[in-house]
């Protein structure tokens, strides 16, 4: 079954390898100086992913937020990072087997709000932009990949918003949908979201950026990824050591957890 799936991934590739593939660098990137999107928010500063922590990182001056999305089971657009609520609750149950009023109780009992897409764009200032990872473990999820372009394309946002996700057929979908949206994949050596994994997928959604998982990050891969124009961020970038790794590298940003980050590794 592996090698039946990789063999028609590789067969997948070779037909799009010629295709037209032109990244677009988003205009609401700065060229001047690293770029540095809080992960989560400010999880340094609140818990993650609630509107406390986005607006903490926006407070201290980041230049934009990443939040993670996931269907609920009543079709809600929630944002929440891991599958289910074991983290925070205790219960295996997960996010997409409940209705968004049981997540939401649940959660507020353990005093971690857990929110909708639709809050966090409500509060996001002008000037700043959106990081949007589509959580999918399935390789086809065309209704929350339609949600999430539907409310973007309502609230007239598409040029501050990036797509990113593991999986390059939600990004391909969501290209598809609204072209005007930049999009990112996303790779690191220990994601499992499937059973082949290897940054090569990155040829079947052909996106704006890579963002890669800063313990991956080395001189041939980020040269590669130059050489086809595409924006390079690391994650998650949180000391010193690790951003100096990526200043030496020309990279464009990192996703971190402490929004003051940057401040005290240049006065360090």
């Amino acid at each position: 079954m592996i090698l039946l799936l990789i063999i028609l991934l590789l067969i997948l590739m070779f037909y799009t390898y010629k295709a037209k593939w032109n990244p677009v660098y988003p205009n609401f990137y700065h060229r001047e100086e690293i770029i540095l999107i809080g992960h989560r928010g400010a999880p340094a500063l609140a818990k993650e992913n609630t509107i406390e922590s986005f607006k903490k990182a926006f407070e201290a001056g980041i230049n934009g937020i990443e939040l993670d999305i996931q269907l609920s089971k009543d079709g809600k657009l929630v944002v929440f990072h891991d599958w289910d609520l074991r983290r925070i609750t205790g219960s295996p149950k997960k996010i997409e087997d409940m209705n968004y009023s049981r997540i939401r109780d649940l959660a507020y009992k353990k005093n971690c709000p857990v929110h909708l897409l639709s809050e966090v764009l409500e509060i996001c200032p002008n000037g700043k932009f959106i990081n949007i990872e589509i959580k999918s473990r399935n390789y086809s999820n065309s209704k929350l990949v339609k949600k999430v372009v539907k409310m973007i394309g309502q609230y007239k946002i598409e040029n501050s918003i990036v797509f990113s996700s593991f999986n390059p057929f939600v990004l391909q979908l969501a290209k598809k949908m609204n072209p005007n949206i930049s999009t990112a994949y996303l790779w690191s050596s220990e994601d499992s979201t499937f059973l082949f994994n290897s940054p090569l997928l990155i040829w079947i959604c052909r996106p704006d950026g890579f963002h890669i998982d800063i313990n991956n990050v080395n001189e041939k891969i980020i040269g590669w990824a130059r050489k086809k124009n595409l924006s390079v961020f690391a994650f998650t970038v949180n000391n010193s050591s690790d951003l100096s790794k990526t200043q030496k590298l020309g990279l464009d940003g990192i996703f971190t957890d402490d929004p003051h980050l940057k401040l005290s590794s240049a006065s360090s």
